[in-house]
């Protein structure tokens, strides 16, 4: 699971930087719209995914919950 949060992040990093560089293509005159869409279509989505995972983690590892658990003992 940490594994596939790792690249998750790198992921998001890879995305975002794809988006950047999109951008600077306005700036030196050669737009690049879709560059920037995707890149920040996936670097969101994988950013929130990985942020998912790893909360799903953490409650389970650290807390020994399971994360449907609604905390009642009914």
């Amino acid at each position: 699971m940490r594994l596939l949060v790792l690249a998750l992040c790198l992921a998001t990093l890879v995305f975002f930087g794809h988006a950047i560089g999109g951008l600077w293509g306005y700036f030196i005159g050669k737009p690049a719209m879709s560059s920037v869409l995707w890149g920040l279509f996936g670097g969101t989505l994988s950013g929130t995914t990985a942020v998912f995972l790893w909360h799903r983690y953490m409650v389970k590892n650290l807390y020994g919950k399971d994360p449907g658990d609604s905390g009642s003992d009914l």
